[in-house]
């Protein structure tokens, strides 16, 4: 506050004021009567009386308004350290209450004394207003509602964001097409989920339009889900093997594969399927083998496996030996391996 400055300028300018009023203006005396007592003073003396007082209760107010604000920056200072302190047992996933002093602190540390993984025990009304908007936002996704946040600028990876994702495909699964079309407004984990919910409704030409987002789960889902669709309505195996295609599948894919399409596709259709599976992807041997055993296509499957090494293949081989030996295991067994 300077105060020793303003002392020094408010003394000049009084003396200086008192000066000329002596030496300029008149060297003559006022006398006043005050409290019954006779004063008598030259009148430089009476002009400077007011700018004396007047300084000494500027020199107090100055002097009291700066204590004040010494003591709220202390009271500041010593939150702030309360702040950091109710911070670091957050971060540690033990949060602990403190008592702050200052008002505008106060709403603040209300909310980071209690967490910021749990907002429910927290009385919203003692909190900053701020903070209150953010909590209701948290607590409305975190109940499945679909929030704007766009006007929040937050990244498309902050949980509450992917959250909000999630939430509003569980809502409005239709538009799990256009979080495709607009790929990078969305983390990979809503990206993930909506590429499972349009594969269980698409048609093939859909399906062909966003193959890059198909992977072996993406695969496996379709055709878990191929029950819920009609005959009309059933994705072509033209389809699944372009979406193969991009995939490295191994022996254990394919035979998985071969044991959930049996149940949708007719003989004719699977074997032609894994008979050109075979002739581009040697992995796929073990699953035209399975195949054929699904359907009881014992002899064919024999011949397969007599051109094979001898060391090759013994679970399959094995397993038909089994079954020359009118002993009939399940074809299960034959997938424990994967």
């Amino acid at each position: 506050m300077h105060l020793k400055r303003y002392t020094l300028a408010a003394a000049l300018l009084i003396a200086l004021i008192g000066t000329y009023v002596y030496q300029m203006v008149t060297t003559a005396e006022y006398s006043l009567d005050i409290l019954g007592i006779h004063v008598n003073l030259p009148i430089a003396v009476w002009v400077v009386v007011p700018m004396v007082i007047l300084y000494l209760a500027s020199l107090f107010h100055m002097m009291y308004y700066g204590f004040k604000a010494y003591m709220r920056k202390k009271r500041v200072t010593k939150d702030i350290e309360k702040l950091a302190d109710a911070l670091f047992w957050d971060i540690l996933k033990a949060p602990r209450k403190h008592n702050y002093i200052d008002k505008r602190v106060k709403p603040i540390g209300a909310a980071l004394d209690y967490g910021c993984d749990d907002f429910t025990k927290i009385d919203k009304k003692a909190v900053h207003e701020q903070i209150r908007d953010a909590i209701d936002i948290i607590t409305a996704i975190k109940h499945g509602e679909v929030l704007d946040l766009s006007k929040y600028k937050l990244d498309k990876s902050n949980p509450y964001v992917v959250q909000n994702g999630l939430n509003m495909l569980a809502h409005e699964p239709e538009r799990a097409e256009e979080v495709l079309r607009r790929v990078p407004y969305y983390d990979p984990k809503v990206i993930a989920k909506a590429v499972r919910i349009f594969v269980e409704k698409a048609s093939d030409q859909e399906i062909e339009r966003y193959l890059e987002f198909m992977d072996k789960e993406v695969l496996m889902h379709l055709i878990d889900t191929l029950e819920k669709r009609d005959e009309k309505n059933k994705v072509s195996l033209a389809t699944i093997e372009k979406i193969m295609s991009r995939l490295d599948m191994n022996a254990c894919d394919y035979m998985v594969l071969s044991r959930k399409l049996v149940k949708y596709y007719t003989p004719h259709e699977l074997l032609a399927f894994f008979e050109k599976l075979h002739a581009r992807d040697e992995k796929a041997f073990k699953g035209y083998v399975f195949t054929l055993v699904e359907f009881e296509m014992l002899d064919k499957a024999n011949e397969l496996l007599q051109d094979t090494q001898r060391g090759e293949y013994l679970d399959f081989k094995a397993y038909l030996d089994l079954r020359k030996a009118g002993k009939h295991y399940p074809i299960d067994l034959l997938l424990q391996q994967c």
